[in-house]
């Protein structure tokens, strides 16, 4: 657990000074954020492994939020946990529908929710977060990637570029759509970007010579893993 992230966008609950300090005390890294969209892109490029975050939020909702983190390959194991401010049971069953991992109100006591938070971290963490690709092993949780039972020195921005192709195998990527899954919208680089990060983790993987045997160039459109 130690060094674990967590993620906080509480917006006006007087308990978040308590709530994070009890967290710190438990070990956990605690960060704080204040609007949908910081809450996406701080998760697209840092990964936390918990996010406990308000329902009404600025720029995007927390439904909204959820559906975004689930649907992304990269961000799809991140636990969520929504802090409803109205104990209305329709509100509660979207709140699952769209992806939260549990859901608090706002009257519950700090340590209930520390607890909750650590209960849903704790999930998250001995769920299955490996994943294996022909002689490749890609741990999630320790940002770590293994060929042939070797550990592969790779990069943060590599380690995500291999994830992103690896857990969808097949699946054609585009320049684009790489760096907005991998760097995020919220950093300015080029097609050029991903082709050079593309070369120097295929090297890392032992290849030298074109054709790849992992990762294969779609002339005109982009990158998959095959």
């Amino acid at each position: 657990m130690k060094n674990a992230k967590i993620l906080i966008v509480l917006l006006e609950n007087e308990n978040k000074k308590a709530i994070s300090k009890e967290l710190k005390q438990k070990g956990f890294e605690v960060v704080f954020k204040r609007s949908g969209k910081e809450v996406l892109d701080f998760a697209n490029d840092e990964l936390p492994e918990t996010i406990f975050m308000d329902y009404h939020l600025p720029e995007k909702n927390g439904w909204e939020v959820c559906q975004d983190l689930k649907n992304n390959q990269l961000t799809k194991r991140v636990g969520i946990i929504l802090n409803c401010e109205i104990d209305d049971e329709n509100e509660l069953l979207n709140s699952f529908k769209m992806g939260a991992d549990d859901v608090i109100h706002v009257e519950n006591s700090v340590r209930e929710i520390v607890a909750r938070i650590e209960d849903i971290h704790r999930r998250i963490s001995s769920s299955n977060t490996r994943c294996k690709v022909r002689d490749l092993e890609i741990y999630l949780d320790a940002h770590k990637v293994q060929k042939d039972g070797e550990l592969i020195d790779l990069t943060y921005i590599q380690f995500k570029l291999l994830y992103l192709l690896a857990s969808r195998r097949e699946s054609i990527f585009s320049r684009s759509e790489i760096l907005e899954r991998v760097w995020g919208k919220k950093v300015y680089v080029t097609n050029r970007t991903v082709d050079v990060h593309i070369k120097r983790l295929r090297e890392k993987l032992g290849e030298i010579r074109y054709p790849s045997n992992y990762i294969q160039t779609i002339h005109g459109v982009g990158y998959r893993f095959i």
